[in-house]
């Protein structure tokens, strides 16, 4: 580590102000980021009079990229005329209506006496793809039990269906409309366009064609100069956005050939069990988890896999982020498996929209920070886009940016691309006076210099931690059936255990990383060679959020690391069904169920624990480097931590996440000297055993010394 520069951090990690528009003076503009101490930008052609499709807007685009590469600034090309990526303006649907986003949905119609039923399509539909009726059993009390081994197809054309029920039966139609009204098309502060399928091939190279290849052909180094392409929340749009409304349509995804492709990967066809889909309880539990999977392979494949192929042929990566990262239940909604989707790409990202530190969730930044541990990429790009209760964010931007950054930069991000504006009109009032902001040219300065300091110090790290949190997505797919209207993360269980446990774990001064499934099988694996590790790290602690299903190859991974001595710690109850297993509809008695407690809480295995119990299990484990809070010896602190591996060095990253000053106290066992780094200043000095220091409110430090452990491989 360079003392000068940490202290003078190079442009390339200080923030990147991301640009929409340009004046026709492109070159004062640029002159003003870099002025600020900005990076570099994330920009665009102009988006007015046709977009990427107008050569006029890309020769000014080209203009624009030519300032840049003078003023020695790096850029990012963001791909679309707002958000989300893929309509490319309107671009990618003109004549070409077929590549449309589509859901499907079920309507449902049961005889207790024989009748006959018709069903006809209505306006909004496109067509039926499927019909079939069931037998069912009524003969116990509150429960009608479909016999799926009983279906019969009904004959149907595009828009009708019509078939003979006898009593104690159900016929189940299957039907596909665009998705569109209600969905995140509909409430976004840019458009109302119609949008692509990103599940279709087809759709996402056509937004190549219109988007990407106009300005490859117009300005050829254009994309191998950028460092790389910024999509933008591309997603399914089956999810409705507000709880306020209800619609009559509770879709799920659909893409044509979507029954065939799940039959040639699961060896069994779908179509008898569309309805479990949309209905049904636990005996649902397994069609969905391989219906979800599904969803996310062809999403990674058709759109990020595809852009990705394409951006690396033209000397380019693609990166971007996706929505709703904070919540698994937005993971399945939206993407099916976010983390496959997020995998695929070259770069993961996020955007966070929280405003201040109080209402930021940490597992936005570490869920990505998974993908981008399993891919090995330098950790991840976050869009810094305060948002959120702007009216007290406004009673300190500064400082709650600040605060914000520290949380990103301890959860795994390396790089920011932002619209936390900076004030360019007071550069240069007569030109540049539509580009107001809140930072001034010395403020701006300041902040990418405190950026770049984090950016210094953490590029290339790392991580190293011995707890992980798992990344529990299929109880989620699990109970994820379509909705009518808004499905928030409110209503999943799993995601309310897993923002509880991981806020107790970190702002108790403790680290966490996530783990999927492959990650604890390997860490069982490894044990062949030694202690379990995943990613380099010993795992000393596996913790699992309430869930009710589990993948069944999780459970065996997880019995051998606990046989090695791992700590296996499920939240508050342990998981009754495990995947693969043939689960019977379940019997309730509707009026006594909310009464009941049905968790299962230990078995021969395992046992469910407290959050008390989390925390007393982190606390009893004994720490390399001790810290306390002066004043604050017991209870929270607002003081959190991650330590990170580099060359030689042990770097503790440690954040004040409160507005006041706090004290610190350390020791450490071993001779090796100490270095206090302040990215405040850029100071650094070596301090002594029992030397406190303090870290004003929202603001960080480093701490590093030599590693003279060896580093498990």
């Amino acid at each position: 580590m360079n003392r000068e520069e940490f202290n003078n951090p190079a442009l390339k990690y200080r923030m990147k102000t991301i640009l929409h528009a340009w004046p026709e003076d492109a070159g004062l503009l640029a002159e003003a980021v870099k002025a600020y101490g900005y990076g570099g930008t994330a920009t665009n052609p102009p988006t007015e009079n046709g977009y990427t499709g107008n050569k006029e807007n890309l020769i000014k685009f080209a203009k624009v990229l030519d300032e840049l590469k003078e003023k020695n600034l790096d850029y990012w090309i963001y791909d679309e005329k707002g958000y989300p990526s893929g309509y490319a303006g309107g671009q990618t649907l003109k004549d070409h209506p077929g590549l449309e986003a589509k859901g499907f949905y079920m309507c449902r119609r049961i005889a207790y006496e024989p009748r006959r039923s018709e069903f006809h399509l209505d306006d909004e539909s496109d067509k039926i793809i499927w019909a079939a009726k069931y037998p069912i059993d009524c003969t116990r009390l509150n429960s009608s039990i479909i016999q799926f081994d009983g279906m019969e197809p009904v004959p149907f054309t595009r828009t009708h269906c019509s078939c003979d029920l006898a009593a104690n039966e159900v016929l189940f139609v299957f039907c596909v409309k665009s998705a569109y009204e209600g969905s995140h098309l509909t409430h976004n502060v840019c458009s109302h366009s119609r949008y692509i399928n990103i599940l279709d091939h087809k759709a996402v190279k056509r937004f190549l064609e219109v988007c990407y290849e106009p300005i490859a052909r117009e300005i050829p180094d254009a994309y191998r100069n950028a460092e790389a392409v910024f999509t933008d929340e591309p997603s399914l749009q089956v999810g409705y956005m507000h709880g306020d409304e209800t619609w009559p349509y509770a879709l799920a995804p659909w893409v044509d050939g979507l029954p065939e492709v799940f039959e040639g990967k699961y060896g069994y066809s779908i179509m008898p069990y569309l309805p479990l889909i949309f209905e049904g309880r636990s005996n649902g539990y397994q069609v969905r988890i391989h219906f979800y999977e599904l969803i996310g392979e062809l999403i990674a494949n058709a759109y990020v896999k595809q852009i990705s192929k394409w951006c690396r042929a033209h000397g380019s990566s693609f990166s971007g982020h996706y929505l709703g990262e904070e919540s698994l239940q937005a993971h399945v909604v939206y993407y099916g498996n976010y983390l496959k989707v997020l995998k695929a790409a070259d770069y993961p990202g996020v955007d966070v929209l929280a405003s201040y530190p109080e209402i930021y969730n940490y597992n936005t930044v570490k869920f990505a920070q998974l993908a981008a541990r399993k891919k090995g990429t330098n950790g991840l790009m976050t869009e810094l886009c305060p948002f959120i209760d702007m009216e007290h964010f406004n009673e300190k931007p500064i400082d709650y940016s600040r605060g914000i950054l520290n949380l990103l930069y301890l959860g795994g991000c390396r790089c920011i691309n932002s619209y936390f504006a900076p004030d360019f009109a007071s550069y240069a009032p007569d030109q540049l006076g539509a580009y107001k902001g809140y930072l001034k040219q010395e403020e701006a300065n300041r902040l990418n210099e405190y950026v770049g300091r984090l950016g210094y110090m953490l590029d290339q790290t790392r991580e190293t931690c011995h707890t992980f949190v798992y990344y529990a997505i299929e109880d989620v797919q699990a109970k994820t059936k379509p909705s009518h209207s808004a499905i928030s993360a409110a209503s999943s269980g799993t995601d309310q255990s897993l923002t509880a446990v991981t806020r107790l774990i970190y702002e108790n001064g403790f680290d966490y990383l996530f783990a999927d499934a492959k990650d604890l099988e390997l860490a069982a694996e490894s044990m062949a060679n030694g202690m379990p590790a995943i990613s380099g790290n010993v795992v000393k602690t596996v913790i699992l959020p309430a869930m009710d299903i589990i993948r069944s190859e999780v459970l065996e991974s997880l019995k051998m690391l606990q046989s090695a001595g791992v700590e296996v710690l499920f939240v508050d109850q342990l998981p009754k069904h495990r995947t693969g297993e043939k689960i019977p509809f379940a019997f309730y008695d509707f009026r006594e169920e909310s009464l009941l407690d049905t968790r299962c809480r230990e078995d021969e295995y395992f046992k469910a624990h407290s959050a008390e119990d989390v925390l007393r299990c982190l606390k009893a484990r004994e720490e390399e480097l001790e810290l306390s809070v002066i004043g604050k010896e017991t209870g929270l602190t607002g003081l959190l931590k991650a330590r990170f591996e580099k060359e030689d060095k042990i770097i503790y990253f440690l954040v004040n996440n409160t507005d006041d000053p706090v004290e610190v106290s350390w020791y450490r066992k071993g001779q090796q000297p100490v270095f206090l780094w302040n990215p405040v200043d850029g100071s650094s000095r070596q301090i002594q055993e029992g030397e406190s220091f303090f870290i004003e409110g929202y603001r960080a430090v480093f701490l590093t010394y030599i590693n003279r452990k060896e580093i498990i491989a």
